[in-house]
This record gives C-alpha cells, sequence and structure tokens, in this order.
C-alpha cells in the first residue's frame, strides 16, 4: 500500500505549525473521536487548562492503569478539569484529590514554609473547594484532602496507588509528591506530571531520581510519565 502524499497546501500548513512548535495529529477511529468530544465537553463546563493532547494522554494512562490494583491520586487540582477526565476513566477507583484551594488565600494563616512557598507562587490564583466538590459531585469514590501537601496525605499512607497525576509547579511540592507517591506506586502504575520541561519541576525530578532507576517518558508537549517498575518500587509505610 503506497502511503498518501500529502497536497502542497497540507505540506504547507504542517511545515508552519512545525515552525511554531505545534503539530497536526490524526484521529483514527470512533474511540479517539469520541475522546475528543469529551474532552472538549470537559473543557465547555469546566476550566481545563490541558491542551487537546495532554488531556487525551491523561485520559489513555487512567485507562491503562485499570487493571493495576490501587487507589488513584491528583495533587494540584485547581478547578478540577482534569481531575472530572480522570473521574470520566476511572469506573469505581477511589480518586484522592489534594489541594489548597482558598484555604491559603488569608496571609495570616499559618503553615510554615511550605505554605509561603505555594501562596508566594499562586497569589490569588485559586478554586474554591465547595465548587471543585460540586463539579464532581456526580462521580462515585472521590476524597478530598485540602491543605498543603504533604501534610494532607497521612490519611492515604497505607494505600498504594494505580495511578497519580502532579500538576503542582513548584519544585519543593512537586519533589514531596514524588517522595510520598512513588515507594507507594503499585507495579505497573503510572504517575503523570504536567509542565514537565518547567525548571522547578525537571529540578524536583533529577533530586529525586539521581540514585534511583526508574523508566520516564519525557512527552513533547511537556508531560512526564513514570512506569512503576513491575516488581514496584519499595512500599515505606
Amino acid at each position: 500500500m503506497q502511503p498518501r502524499r500529502l497536497s502542497i497546501p497540507g505540506r504547507f500548513l504542517r511545515s508552519l505549525l512545525s515552525r511554531h512548535g505545534k503539530a497536526v495529529v490524526n484521529m483514527a477511529g470512533s474511540d479517539a473521536a469520541a475522546d475528543l468530544e469529551l474532552v472538549n465537553r470537559v473543557r465547555g463546563r469546566t476550566p481545563l487548562l490541558l491542551g487537546a493532547v495532554p488531556a487525551l494522554q491523561l485520559l489513555a494512562c487512567v485507562r491503562a492503569t485499570g487493571n493495576v490494583p490501587g487507589v488513584l491520586a491528583e495533587a494540584g487540582v485547581f478547578a478540577g478539569g482534569s481531575a472530572r477526565l480522570i473521574c470520566e476513566a476511572k469506573g469505581d477507583r477511589a480518586l484522592h484529590l489534594f489541594d489548597v484551594f482558598e484555604t491559603l488565600q488569608d496571609e495570616s494563616t499559618a503553615g510554615g514554609p511550605e505554605a509561603a512557598a505555594v501562596r508566594s507562587h499562586f497569589q490569588r490564583l485559586h478554586a474554591r473547594e465547595a465548587d471543585v466538590r460540586s463539579t464532581l459531585a456526580g462521580y462515585p469514590n472521590v476524597h478530598f484532602h485540602t491543605g498543603v501537601f504533604p501534610q494532607t496525605a497521612a490519611a492515604v499512607a497505607d494505600s498504594r496507588f494505580s495511578f497519580v497525576h502532579l500538576d503542582l509547579d513548584l519544585e519543593g511540592s512537586t519533589l514531596a509528591a514524588l517522595e510520598f507517591f512513588y515507594p507507594r506506586l503499585a507495579p505497573g502504575a503510572l504517575l503523570v506530571a504536567d509542565d514537565f520541561s518547567s525548571a522547578p519541576v525537571q529540578a524536583a525530578f533529577h533530586a529525586y531520581f539521581r540514585s534511583r532507576t526508574a523508566t520516564i517518558i519525557r512527552l513533547p508537549w511537556s508531560q512526564g510519565i513514570v512506569v512503576a517498575a513491575s516488581t514496584g518500587p519499595a512500599f515505606v509505610a
């Protein structure tokens, strides 16, 4: 079978997009079209900070861990857009959500250096927990842990995780999340990090995995995926 040749306008469009760091993605099959429609539907109802391709990748990773034992987690929820996508693909599995929401808007609130770093970075950019709860109210088995991570993780310290999504921006927060979640990943679990090409997130990954062996997939749209070894990381309760 001969490969289909692009028309001159098609070649020009691809060339033009590539100069701006973009690419044309061919969606194959009805399932892919349905997933893209799902992403657009979520985006129309809930603020979603992911582009179409990373959103589709997130859906694919959640589904890929459907038979991996353990619960799911997202650290860095904002308005719940990516959490809603995860809920669409997770089935009845438990999803644990970690975010400060509006709790740090009062500058007199104590919380130590971690809280100060989060407050300084995000300032007034936050979502209200009540609004995110309302957004996700129709999905089963969703649990909220509000406050500064990892202090909020005590309730799931004995859990195994099949899927983890990190969107924390900061080096310290990302490193703390890796220290907590990676040893608790079940064999075959996936950890997906957003803003993977940013300097703070890269610094956190380099610091954590400097002395560890792991399969880390760096995707060109600034997502990184860590694949837990088949034997699983050492679990530390």
